[in-house]
């Protein structure tokens, strides 16, 4: 019994070895960027949402403007999933309302990711996000880094 249990859990690792699937490379992950000279190091996903949702304009006592990636990329789209856990409707929505009620305006929108990083440089308050896939090892040029997202 105990053999013939092993055999079928060494046949199904075996199985999903040959298909390519584990779970780091079914996982993504969003990162955050910065100056490399901003002093914050580390926010949690409740501070990232307040930021990006225009409550939060400063982190202890550091103000950080966000820059979000252009709609229907993969970078917002992720983010929004991941984050924010929004989808771009519901995103662009809260920030129809936020608008029409006179509370704020959304984060700039970069095109890409050269537009995104040499913003970063020049403006050190600001922090923007890119998706990475499982597996694939990001590369910021100079002068840049990346903010730790805290675990809940």
């Amino acid at each position: 019994m105990i053999a013939r249990t092993l055999f079928k859990s060494a046949l199904l690792f075996s199985t999903l070895l040959l298909l390519g699937v584990s779970g780091r490379a079914a996982s993504s992950d969003v990162i955050l960027v910065t100056a490399a000279q901003n002093p914050i190091d580390e926010l949690d996903a409740r501070e990232v949402n307040s930021l990006y949702k225009g409550r939060l304009t400063t982190i202890k006592g550091i103000p950080l403007k966000p820059l979000n990636a252009p709609p229907g990329s993969i970078h917002r789209t992720k983010f929004l999933a991941q984050i924010l856990k929004l989808d771009e409707s519901g995103y662009t929505g809260y920030w129809h309302v936020r608008r029409y009620s006179g509370q704020g305006t959304p984060p700039a929108e970069i095109s890409d990711e050269k537009e995104l990083f040499e913003t970063l440089r020049l403006q050190p308050d600001r922090v923007g996000y890119l998706w990475t896939p499982a597996g694939k090892e990001i590369k910021l040029p100079e002068g840049l880094k990346i903010i730790r997202l805290k675990e809940k």
